[in-house]
């Protein structure tokens, strides 16, 4: 090595995850949660920022793969690299460089379709043990369950995660902290460049788990609040639940940690949205999101209660489009729970083409869900659905071959239920909203979500599943 020459060279951080796919790749660091999507050839490239090769050498041997005279060639390599950079993923180093770059093989896949290789989201509900038995719960929490992974296989699973390049991780359940290992499963899961988030309903946060949180490079907690004072303390079953979920947020931020609030939009809240996002910026919570109830897991017993109506969806989506608006730049709020292009005026663009009807959701295109057990899941709310096991089978393997998830990734406009069939913002600017909403709902995934306002008008034409 002495004998080489020593030259710029640039080098991508360990911790930044260059995953193939259809389209070229996806480079991805967990600690800016960021990412960026790369066509073929830049994605070539990157992959040959090892810290081996200068920059001279990338460029020649650009030119040479792609057939590109030097300049452009050039052009290429330097705005693949700002890409790199604007994840803060690139280094420079001065170090003696190989004379030859040994180019690895462009991917290919003869698979078309819009699917992923493998999941980009993972939400894993680690366990069903909770200390509230709340009226909406998908899970139908309360008690662990006897299946549930110890230690050893709670990494098995952060190992089929990290092997199919997985590159964000929810943890939920039940109430995942308390898991007596749940710092030691945060640990592996970010020790395999994860970006990892934790949900939790604040009722119980242990110095030593506040501590664990503190010393982790969690992305950020989520905390549930559901109301203001006695609503979020009857909507939970428990006196002060309230006060020690806010305990919880103040005790997270003053630790430095990233928060953000959650709340399911219900009959018996949507009155105070507004004071649940003012109770966000009071809190210094970096982001706010209110997605409709959905009657899955115990919810399903408390439909009747807790179902939002055609104008309480409507309500919903306003406030969180004028919110959004309003805070922009001190609240980040999320509107993909509430139709946003209903209520901002949005309208379907000219260039738009029509050929393109793909519609359906994240599940089975670039998220899955697993249980406690590691059983595998198109998403949390269809646990009527398994997939296969990720302790025992590869999470790739059981994402290329579910039969249901296929059906969920050829889902067309033509095929849907009224009104999404001839509704003119699907599917440019809907793609049918939540599939998983109109299963539960309606017994088909080309039902019309039952969350969409419009939808709700129309849900008398609909079966209901008893």
């Amino acid at each position: 090595m002495a004998d080489l020459p020593v030259a710029e060279t640039p080098r991508r951080l360990s911790t930044v995850t260059l995953r193939p796919e259809r389209f070229g790749a996806i480079a991805f660091n967990p600690f800016f949660a960021e990412e960026v999507q790369l066509d073929s050839m830049e994605g070539w490239i990157m992959s040959l920022f090892t810290g081996e090769y200068s920059w001279p050498s990338i460029e020649r041997a650009t030119a040479d793969r792609f057939n590109l005279p030097i300049d452009k060639a050039r052009l290429t390599v330097w705005k693949t690299a700002e890409k790199l950079q604007r994840i803060g993923g690139l280094t420079r180093e001065e170090r003696p460089t190989k004379p030859q770059v040994e180019a690895p093989p462009i991917p290919q896949f003869a698979e078309e379709g819009p699917a992923l290789k493998a999941p980009k989201q993972a939400i894993w509900d680690v366990t069903y043990a909770c200390n509230l038995t709340c009226p909406h719960c998908l899970t139908a929490s309360g008690k662990a369950h006897p299946d549930e992974l110890d230690t050893g296989g709670a990494k098995r699973v952060v190992d089929r995660l990290a092997e199919a390049q997985v590159l964000y991780l929810a943890l939920s359940g039940g109430e995942p902290l308390l898991r007596p290992d749940i710092l030691d499963i945060i640990e592996y899961a970010t020790s395999q460049n994860l970006r990892v988030d934790v949900a939790t309903n604040g009722v119980v946060l242990t110095d030593r788990v506040r501590r664990g949180l503190r010393d982790l490079p969690i992305f950020q907690v989520q905390v549930s609040i559901d109301g203001i004072g006695s609503t979020h303390d009857r909507f939970r079953g428990r006196i002060g639940a309230f006060e020690a979920a806010c305990t919880t947020v103040r005790t997270l931020r003053s630790e430095g940690i990233g928060v953000s609030l959650s709340t399911t939009a219900t009959s018996e809240n949507i009155d105070q949205l507004d004071e649940l996002i003012d109770l966000a910026v009071s809190l210094g919570c970096r982001g706010y999101k209110a997605i409709p109830f959905i009657a899955a897991g115990r919810g399903r017993e408390h439909e009747n209660q807790l179902r939002l109506t055609a104008d309480g969806l409507r309500r919903l989506g306003q406030t969180l489009v004028r919110r959004q608006q309003e805070l922009l730049g001190i609240l980040a709020i999320a509107t993909d729970g509430g139709f946003p292009f209903l209520w901002n005026s949005s309208k379907p663009s000219d260039a738009y083409d029509p050929s393109d009807d793909t519609m359906g959701c994240s599940a089975g295109y670039d998220t899955i869900s697993i249980g406690a057990d590691g059983t595998a899941y198109p998403c949390p709310f269809l646990e009527t659905l398994p997939l296969g096991n990720v302790v025992t089978t590869p999470i790739q393997e059981i994402w290329a071959r579910a039969p249901v998830l296929h059906a969920l990734r050829n889902l067309t406009k033509s095929a849907f239920d009224e009104p999404c069939r001839s509704c003119t913002y699907a599917p440019e600017m809907c793609h049918g909203g939540c599939r998983a909403a109109a299963l539960l709902a309606h017994g088909s995934l080309v039902a019309p979500d039952p969350t969409c306002s419009r939808a709700a008008h129309h849900h008398h034409c609909l079966p209901v599943l008893q």
